[in-house]
């Protein structure tokens, strides 16, 4: 058995597709943090599952460094929501900061490190509620290795237990006509923001998603991003969980977020002299996942085509 590496812990969420979280937990492997957690979902009522799944514990189980090993497999299909909200809070009941993965986030070695300093440096910091891996923009040209923005995207991030304290899954603050009234009045509370926070509310299920980024805006918090993207989502399979299409059928812009390349840091990292949201990189990310001309023309070809089953 090797030693561990690094002391952090990292929480593993994963299903039945043994291939995806192979190339995860290879890199989890490479950065052998001393806690390990592994959340598997149940098998689907009517689906072959436990082929898959049994494959995939395989995967993970091969333990070949000294850490603590915490596991939560389901017996019955939770689905996606509200399983990556029961693990999240599993985890931080039992520890007080961590490192989140799906089976579909492949990081680079520098994800690690990377949590791991900005973790220890901002644990007792209200100002901030996450550190996220991804970099929209792939890579920035700054002499800072983040910046912090209101959007904090989720594909391999990193937070505390008193974030994950703040969470209301029931949106108390729907109630309160002047929180909502402030909300939207500073452009934080959109039309689709809303929409989605009503959808998850009727749902009768628990939507981490947006029960964290209302945390975040409710408590005037922000998310830290790399300048450099640490993270690439391979998750665009026939079994994904969220995204049950290929990459030809989606927009040019959508399919840029999908594959995207790595980037190393050289250690320690280079912080920023203040805590300042950067509001024109914060738009940056968002404009990245807004579909332009040519990906709604995109999109009506593909309705055009099936509509005339072209």
């Amino acid at each position: 058995m090797y030693s561990a590496k690094i002391d952090v812990a990292v929480l593993l969420l994963f299903f039945a597709r043994p291939e995806q979280t192979a190339h995860v937990f290879e890199q989890i492997k490479k950065a052998r943090p001393t806690k390990l957690f592994l959340y598997q979902d149940g098998p689907r009522k009517g689906r072959n599952d436990e082929e898959g799944i049994n494959a995939c514990r395989k995967v993970v189980e091969d333990i070949d460094w000294e850490c603590e090993v915490y596991k939560m497999y389901q017996e019955k299909n939770y689905g996606c929501d509200p399983s990556e909200y029961i693990s999240q809070k599993w985890m931080f009941s039992i520890v007080d900061k961590g490192i989140i993965l799906e089976d579909d986030d492949v990081p680079s070695q520098s994800f690690f490190p990377f949590c791991k300093e900005l973790l220890d440096k901002y644990e007792n910091d209200m100002r901030i509620s996450m550190i996220s891996g991804m970099c929209h923009m792939d890579k920035l040209d700054l002499d800072i290795d983040y910046f912090f923005s209101k959007h904090g995207p989720i594909w391999g991030w990193a937070t505390w237990r008193r974030t994950i304290d703040m969470w209301d899954s029931t949106y108390a603050f729907l109630n309160d006509k002047y929180v909502v009234d402030t909300l939207k009045y500073n452009g934080d509370f959109t039309k689709m923001m809303e929409s989605t926070v009503l959808r998850h509310l009727n749902s009768g299920k628990e939507h981490y998603e947006s029960i964290n980024r209302m945390a975040r805006l409710l408590n005037n918090q922000l998310a830290i991003i790399p300048t450099r993207n640490l993270i690439c989502n391979i998750g665009l399979t026939p079994d994904a969980v969220h995204n049950q299409v290929s990459l030809e059928n989606l927009p040019p812009t959508v399919k840029r977020i999908f594959n995207k390349k790595t980037f190393e840091y050289t250690f320690p990292l280079k912080h920023p002299k203040y805590v300042i949201e950067d509001k024109a990189l914060g738009e940056a990310i968002v404009k990245s996942m807004q579909l332009n001309f040519i990906d709604k023309l995109f999109v009506w070809k593909r309705r055009f085509y099936r509509l005339f089953h072209i």
